[in-house]
């Protein structure tokens, strides 16, 4: 992906503790975290949470890119390697060329404009969190380029602002 390719992809990243598949290709997500994960200080590292999700969000207008896609999930400054996965361009141009067509024919050509889009529920369990840091999501493309789909922090907050954002107070610590 080059500098110009920038506009052609895009995407985000929702974090969670669970993500539910509904009737009717409907998702929910539970406990959607903010910017950060709060943990009290008094925790010691490692800490394990039964499940933790992440809803990753992919878009490209079609045909408009060439390079393979890896998205990455890493965590902390040593960028560990928690989830890899590739989605490789044959079967993107698959999976467009499978997608049904729905706009009318009538319409202008700037109107026609097809994005292609993905969505990847990741669910980590249980998710070892080994200190804090950042947990980020990015697609890695074939040419060496790397688009930031999202990125939550883990930080220790004291005990008592832990209590005060678990019994509905403040939502971030002062």
């Amino acid at each position: 992906m080059t500098d110009q390719d920038r506009n052609k992809a895009w995407g985000f990243s929702l974090f969670c503790d669970d993500l539910r598949f509904e009737i009717g290709g409907k998702m929910s997500a539970m406990g959607l975290y903010q910017a950060d994960m709060f943990l009290p200080n008094n925790l010691t590292f490692p800490v394990v949470i039964p499940k933790f999700c992440i809803l990753v969000m992919y878009y490209e207008i079609r045909g408009a890119l060439t390079d393979d896609v890896t998205l990455k999930i890493t965590f902390g400054p040593e960028n560990i390697n928690l989830v890899e996965f590739p989605l490789l361009r044959k079967d993107i141009v698959a999976a467009q060329a499978a997608a049904p067509e729905s706009i009318p024919e009538d319409v202008t050509p700037e109107d026609k404009e097809r994005i292609y889009h993905s969505r990847f529920p990741v669910a980590l369990s249980p998710f070892p969190i080994p200190s804090t840091g950042r947990l980020r999501v990015r697609a890695h493309y074939s040419d060496g380029s790397i688009l930031k789909l999202g990125s939550m922090a883990v930080r220790q907050v004291s005990v008592e602002e832990f209590n005060k954002m678990i019994a509905g107070g403040s939502p971030r610590p002062s």
